[in-house]
């Protein structure tokens, strides 16, 4: 039996629930390996090579990092992990695909599922190389869930940033815009926060746990803003900001 075959099959089985649930499941399948080609691999892999090399850099040159060189040098590594994040959405065929009966949530959905297992085989191997240059591990090393946090939160930044990118502009490769807006926050985060909200405090810091409760509260309101700019504008023009610049002929001949 052919593939189609089965799947007309498995969709005359269920009841009406079952048929939305194997409908469903149908279109994932199919739209897998188109969003797995469509994804920007080469940015993305250029982030995280580099924060691969930069938490190596102790190990491969002999030296002796403490914890508190050693947390610094996993949020930089979490940086490029964001930075390689902010280019998860960019899609050059968006406009082709905006037609498609299916949800832009369910295609960014997908890219985050094709994402997470190479990105959590990324961090494992940040932290392992952490380890290996005695900067993290005991009792007086990095506190690497902590860490993890911090990451998260800047990933959950830049994919929530990208996601409103893509929600309110025309723009199809919101990348290279959204690493400079993730590195201008991180920035001011370091530079421009009164103590008391203080996002990138020095290890063994009393403000440490403080701290770390505010990535938790940044890390759901990110995800929070990529969940909310998901949907597909209401308008067929929401999404064009320069006016009859994205209407066609007829439109702009009627002046309508």
């Amino acid at each position: 039996m052919t593939a189609p075959a089965r799947a007309e099959a498995e969709v005359a089985r269920g009841g009406s629930v079952g048929r939305r649930i194997v409908r469903r499941r149908i279109v994932v399948r199919g739209l897998l390996r188109p969003e797995a080609r469509a994804l920007p691999w080469g940015p993305m892999a250029t982030g995280a090579v580099l924060g691969l090399l930069l938490v190596s850099v102790p190990l491969v040159f002999s030296l002796d990092a403490g914890p508190g060189v050693g947390v610094n040098l996993l949020r930089v590594a979490a940086l490029c992990g964001a930075m390689a994040v902010s280019f998860a959405l960019d899609d050059p065929a968006r406009h082709t695909t905006g037609v498609l009966p299916v949800p832009r949530p369910l295609r960014q959905q997908l890219r985050l599922c094709l994402l997470l297992p190479p990105a959590a085989a990324w961090w494992l191997a940040v932290l392992g190389l952490a380890r290996a240059g005695g900067m993290a591990g005991g009792s007086t090393g990095v506190p690497l869930a902590d860490v993890t946090l911090e990451g998260a939160a800047l990933s959950a930044l830049a994919l929530g940033l990208a996601a409103g990118v893509v929600r309110f502009t025309g723009v199809t490769a919101p990348g290279p815009a959204v690493v400079g807006a993730v590195l201008a926050a991180a920035v001011a985060g370091l530079t421009l926060l009164p103590d008391g909200v203080a996002l990138f405090v020095p290890l063994g810091d009393e403000r440490w746990d403080r701290a770390h409760a505010l990535w938790a509260a940044l890390l759901v309101l990110a995800a929070a803003a990529w969940a909310a700019c998901g949907p597909e504008p209401l308008r067929a023009g929401g999404a064009r900001p320069f006016g009859r610049l994205g209407r066609g002929p007829r439109a702009r001949r009627s002046g309508a």
